[in-house]
């Protein structure tokens, strides 16, 4: 079974004729700021052509921006292994044009980025969390490496996935907000999106929980404690349209995955669960 999963340095006093610290972490507040606002652009202008759909992959984009919020230049750095694909992703982002324009404490005259991409069927995403400058400065210095880790504890929370079987044939989605002291050890989890379905908001927070210790947060981190909220999609309906080698190979998979689970605690037996869900799936 897939889910998609559908994410501050303290600086140091310097020297006389340098920013001052306050002056430093309302640069880097800023900084975070419009990263995201950048992040949140692009993603809303993430409907393909029709003539690139029903493709799916990953990519990664160059991109260079200045002031006003002009498109300087982008390349794709990691190709879709589709020339007309790559093409669609290219002109994308000449339509996001023009671009959020960078805080005045930010005071480059152009800005580099990274964006990881995932496309799948009429659209394309961006990698949650990954959005990176691609020219470190002591500004997105803070803001990188904790979206680096906040994306590692992502695909962390998503390898202790698990689906309860009482939800086959239910789609929905959940949001867990969970706190991380500097040990990776979990703190408080809190449901903030429920998927109406108390099996599978259950299962959202065993997800987290099963997680522990999570990834260390980096040095740059400005506090003990550290909050992250990761937005998960269950979707039990692919199980339920009848037999065929892809379903096939997707139950497989649920079932290694639930076995390794089962491996350390008192659940049902992989032969039990076998069972289990080929009878609900009618055969799937």
């Amino acid at each position: 079974m897939r889910m998609k999963l559908l994410l501050s340095v303290v600086l140091l006093g310097l020297l006389a004729g340098r920013p001052t610290l306050a002056q430093t972490d309302l640069q880097i507040e800023r900084a975070i700021a419009w990263k995201a606002a950048l992040a949140k652009h692009i993603a809303g202008n993430k409907l393909l052509p029709v003539e690139a759909r029903e493709q799916s992959g990953n990519a990664k984009m160059s991109f260079v921006i200045n002031r006003s919020g002009k498109l300087m230049s982008r390349t794709l750095i990691a190709s879709t292994g589709s020339r007309q694909l790559d093409a669609a992703l290219l002109a994308v982002f000449d339509r996001a044009q023009p671009f959020p324009e960078p805080p005045s404490e930010l005071t480059e005259d152009e800005f580099s980025f990274i964006a990881p991409l995932v496309f799948s069927g009429r659209h394309f995403d961006l990698v949650p969390y990954g959005l990176a400058a691609s020219v470190p400065t002591p500004a997105f210095a803070v803001s990188d490496a904790m979206d680096a880790w906040r994306k590692a504890v992502t695909e962390h929370v998503w390898r202790n996935r698990s689906f309860p079987p009482e939800a086959m044939g239910q789609r929905a989605d959940a949001g867990v907000t969970f706190v991380v002291d500097r040990s990776g050890k979990l703190v408080s989890t809190a449901l903030v999106e429920s998927t109406g379905f108390a099996p599978l908001d259950a299962a959202a927070l065993a997800m987290v929980e099963r997680s522990v210790p999570f990834p260390k947060p980096p040095a740059e981190a400005k506090d003990d404690l550290q909050s992250v909220t990761v937005l998960m999609t269950f979707d039990g309906t692919r199980l339920n349209l009848g037999p065929s080698p892809e379903r096939e190979k997707l139950l497989q998979s649920w079932i290694e995955d639930q076995a390794k689970l089962n491996a350390k605690s008192s659940g049902p037996s992989d032969a039990k669960l076998n069972s289990m869900l080929r009878s609900i799936c009618r055969g799937c």
